[in-house]
């Protein structure tokens, strides 16, 4: 049988569970009650058993009356467990070695208690420490709240001191203000009646001013109507005299009336003379006239050949071209001469052109239908004498003739006539008629129709008209017709023409006072240029062109020869100038040429088909003249 070694003895470092130690001792003394004590120490000395563990709680620990409410209260001291105890068997008295073991496991069972209560010490110490620590600041502050308390009972002695002398002072401010308002309401009620003394014043003080007012303008009117008086018997000393003069006056009125009834009469007289007489000179002139214009060359062109041009007299002018063989001698010379009703040199100016068309033009302002036409080959100038160019001095014979007609307007209207005058612009391209005051591609259609079934004059439908009432409104007209006509660029000129413009002119004049009232058409022809096909870029362009020129040839022919029908309406050109040709209107030609060897061909044709013109005779022209009460 082994010998049981003796334990250990436990060294004075080592962590010896005991219930002697002082620490402990106050520790669980203040944490624990008795029957806590007792089973702690009955678990320290017999073995473990199992069975259920017995949960002590801890006292709680109470709160100082002076600590605040927001101190943390020290969490409760952990409950200790028991563990099971288990019924152990009975071990002989003769097994040491059992006993040995059963030792070693209590021993190491008390060991690992010790351990944790240690650990529950330190924790309880911990605790412990700063519950102080919070009961050490609950006293400073209850230290700080009692200071503090004391010095408010204080201040609130002083207040209440001050409370009663402002009680007292209270009392005599209240007196004082109730004598106040006594006193008050006596200034008040004399107050008042001041106020109503015042407004009383107040009135008899106006009342004397309006008197006063009243009595000065009685002063005055009385001075004035002294002073009136006197001039009363100046004005009617004057007014007897004036009475005289306005009864010599009125039968001088009376005379004067009827002398200028008389001069107006004579007037009237004398412009339905001058309108007779000029009409008469317009008739033996022919309706029909024809004149010639030379173009001079620009300064780009005075190194062209020209050919031999001699202006005879007033109205004649002979061409020739002179052929050259290769010995530079002469081989032969063609002339060829022709009469018109005047001829414009290349010195001309535009003023001297429209010199002589003037007269046509008043023959429109005196109620007759009239047609100037521009005819020559392209490059010849013919848009440049009828429109012209920048500047008035180069203004061409439509804006002139506006300016004639605004002029005479003055003129007309001093003598009782109202004018009315209206403008429109088109063009005949390629045999469709287009109206160029209308800047739309889609166009309605434009015909040529008949006024009425009896006649010959013509109009265009759907064309647009505009009232024009300056001259500076038709050129703005005429410029924005320009814009929409047709031109492109020619081997003989660079921008041609390549349709025929026609400005119409309608004037509309009533006189009230006569009874009379006249309607008169002023047509203004810019012919396209006609061109050879040999020259020519635009076929298409240039055979409409041609075509219709040939018609206007074949028409001047029929009425040269008296043909029974004319063939007006094989084109829109003859068709729309069929009152012009052969009807009642008054006609004017502008042929237009120039020297240049290349044209030679051209231009002996030009002056051949104006020669044909010139020898046509029509009907007299008669006046668009009705009465209004026929109307």
């Amino acid at each position: 049988m082994s010998r049981i070694p003796k334990l250990p003895k436990a060294t004075a470092k080592e962590n010896k569970p005991g219930l002697i130690t002082s620490g402990l001792t106050r520790t669980i003394a203040n944490g624990l009650s008795d029957a806590d004590k007792k089973n702690l120490i009955l678990n320290h000395t017999r073995p473990m058993r199992n069975g259920p563990s017995v949960s002590v709680p801890a006292p709680r620990l109470k709160r100082s009356a002076t600590a605040p409410s927001s101190v943390t209260v020290p969490p409760k001291i952990t409950k200790i467990e028991k563990k099971p105890s288990t019924v152990a068997p009975k071990i002989p008295p003769y097994d040491y070695k059992a006993r040995f073991n059963d030792l070693l496991q209590k021993h190491k069972t008390i060991k690992s208690e010790l351990t944790d209560l240690k650990d529950k010490h330190v924790e309880v110490s911990d605790e412990y420490e700063k519950v102080k620590e919070t009961v050490q600041s609950c006293s400073n502050e209850r230290d700080i709240f009692k200071e503090k308390l004391l010095n408010t009972l204080n201040d609130l002695r002083e207040k209440t001191s001050e409370y009663e002398k402002m009680k007292i002072d209270f009392d005599i401010q209240k007196h004082e203000n109730e004598d106040l308002h006594r006193k008050t309401q006596l200034l008040e009620e004399v107050t008042n009646g001041l106020k109503k003394k015042t407004i009383e014043l107040e009135i008899l003080q106006s009342e004397f001013n309006n008197l006063t007012r009243h009595h000065n303008s009685l002063k005055e009117e009385a001075e004035a109507l002294r002073v009136l008086s006197e001039h009363l018997k100046k004005v009617s000393i004057e007014y007897d005299k004036l009475q005289l003069d306005y009864k010599e006056a009125q039968q001088s009125i009376i005379k004067y009336k009827s002398d200028a009834d008389g001069l107006q009469n004579i007037l009237a007289t004398m412009y339905k003379e001058q309108r007779d007489l000029r009409n008469t000179i317009q008739d033996l002139k022919g309706n029909i006239r024809v004149y010639c214009r030379v173009r001079p060359p620009l300064e780009s062109e005075t190194s062209k050949p020209l050919f031999n041009l001699n202006v005879l007299d007033a109205c004649s002018i002979e061409v020739e071209k002179v052929e050259l063989n290769f010995s530079s001698a002469r081989k032969g010379k063609s002339q060829h001469a022709f009469t018109f009703d005047g001829i414009f040199t290349p010195h001309a100016t535009q003023e001297d052109v429209f010199a002589e068309v003037s007269p046509m033009v008043q023959s429109a302002l005196d109620g007759y239908n009239v047609c100037i036409f521009a005819y020559g080959q392209t490059g010849s100038g013919k848009t440049f004498t009828m429109e012209g160019g920048c500047g008035t001095e180069q203004y061409g014979i439509i804006p002139r003739a506006f300016n004639m007609i605004f002029t005479c307007m003055e003129d007309l209207k001093r003598m009782g006539w109202e004018l009315q005058i209206k403008a429109s612009f088109l063009e005949i391209y390629n045999e469709v008629i287009y109206d160029l005051l209308n800047s739309s591609k889609d166009q309605e259609s434009h015909d040529i129709k008949m006024v009425n079934s009896k006649g010959i004059d013509v109009y265009v439908s759907n064309l647009k008209e505009e009232e024009v009432k300056s001259s500076h409104d038709f050129i703005r007209l005429m410029i924005f017709a320009q814009r929409n006509r047709q031109t492109a660029a020619t081997l003989n000129n660079e921008r041609s023409s390549r349709s025929h413009s026609v400005a119409q002119i309608k004037i509309s004049a009533i006189n009230e006072k006569r009874k009379e009232k006249f309607t008169s058409q002023l047509n203004l022809v810019d012919l396209a240029g006609s061109e050879s096909g040999k020259t020519s870029q635009r076929m298409d362009e240039t055979k409409h062109i041609n075509r219709s020129l040939s018609e206007l040839s074949k028409v001047i022919l029929s009425l040269q020869t008296n043909q029974s029908h004319i063939p007006y309406r094989n084109s829109k050109l003859t068709h729309l100038l069929m009152p012009s040709l052969g009807g009642n209107s008054k006609t004017l030609m502008l042929v237009n040429i120039n020297q240049f060897d290349e044209c030679f061909g051209e231009t002996l044709n030009s002056l051949r088909f104006a020669t044909k013109v010139n020898s046509c005779r029509t009907i007299k022209a008669k006046k668009n003249l009705t009465m209004v009460d026929s109307l």
